[in-house]
């Protein structure tokens, strides 16, 4: 079975890295530009793990995340913030993530977290 991997950022080449690097054989990239497409991929596929920025327009990450967190079907799902301001790392614990990627994003970190969430699971 294909893993689900769900990327959401408003930066077209952060949903563009993730997509060329980690789709494969066994990997689906499906990615999202703000919450409301966001929302729409979540109801669509079962997702194994989302990336997800922290400081978007309308709605920032911090807030979905919360939203996620209080749902029974998403409670579980594994939710790594990104960001590339000073403060997103607090953020990130502070909303219940449960890891966090500095942009710019270090490949081998992404790697490390989708073996640990989706193949090691």
């Amino acid at each position: 079975m294909k893993r689900q991997i769900v990327v959401c950022d408003n930066d077209v080449e952060i949903l563009n890295a993730f997509s060329m690097i980690i789709e494969d054989g066994d990997t689906i990239v499906t990615t999202a530009a703000n919450a409301e497409a966001l929302s729409t991929v979540l109801d669509r596929i079962k997702v194994d793990i989302l990336f997800i920025d922290i400081h978007m327009p309308n709605r920032n990450g911090d807030q979905i995340l919360r939203e996620l967190r209080a749902s029974d079907k998403y409670n579980k799902l594994p939710v790594i913030m990104i960001s590339g301001s000073s403060d997103g790392r607090s953020i990130s614990l502070e909303c219940g993530a449960d890891g966090f990627l500095a942009k710019p994003l270090d490949i081998i970190e992404v790697e490390n977290y989708i073996r640990r969430f989706v193949y090691e699971r």
